[in-house]
């Protein structure tokens, strides 16, 4: 299966992955699989960055929300950045012929 994949350098040297993977097609909407990875270096092995918020975070001020409470895939990866990877595996998928498609 084919994939959107976008490596991120940050300025601090650390880096971002973000695959965005097509897997299904009903009628012309496209669903996608999205994950995210990130390494402090290029000489380390990526982690996958968790979806779920601190469990604590209904407690939370606004700012320390902001600051260690939002999930760790947006903490790592803008919304921008994931939405921008979704979009184009969405066309990839759209393209495709290899996926599973519903009319």
């Amino acid at each position: 299966m084919k994939n959107v994949t976008q490596i991120l350098k940050r300025d601090d040297g650390s880096e971002v992955r973000i695959v965005a993977t097509p897997f299904d097609v009903i009628g012309d909407e496209v669903y996608v699989d999205v994950y995210v990875h990130h390494r402090k270096s290029p000489d380390e092995p990526w982690k996958l960055a968790n979806d779920r918020p601190h469990p604590d975070w209904r407690k939370m001020s606004v700012s320390e929300y902001t600051r260690r409470g939002r999930a760790e895939i947006y903490q790592v990866a803008s919304i921008g950045e994931i939405l921008k990877a979704r979009a184009a595996a969405r066309e990839l998928g759209l393209k495709s012929e290899g996926l599973f498609i519903v009319e």
